[in-house]
């Protein structure tokens, strides 16, 4: 495999930890505003746990992909800016 293959494979991973923090996110939330209206349970720790540990992988992931970007620009080529994935 080479590198634009590995980066490729590195940024559907990406989105597939970040759809995964997502949905978790939308779970959170759905129950948070039924427990405003009195509908509902409080989101559990447990949750917020799965949550934190699903943007960690994605963070991680991100870092990832930056390496192998790096990796397969080319010493010609314009530099393309990398940013570091935002803390949660």
């Amino acid at each position: 495999m080479n590198a634009r293959d590995s980066l490729l494979d590195c940024l559907a991973e990406l989105k597939s930890a970040h759809d995964k923090a997502n949905r978790l996110m939308m779970e959170i939330t759905a129950l948070a505003a039924s427990a405003a209206k009195g509908r509902g349970i409080l989101p559990s720790l447990n949750q917020l746990h799965q949550y934190e540990k699903a943007l960690d992988a994605a963070q991680q992931q991100a870092a990832c992909c930056a390496e192998l970007l790096q990796c397969t620009t080319s010493a010609d080529a314009p530099a393309t800016p990398v940013f570091a994935p935002a803390v949660h």
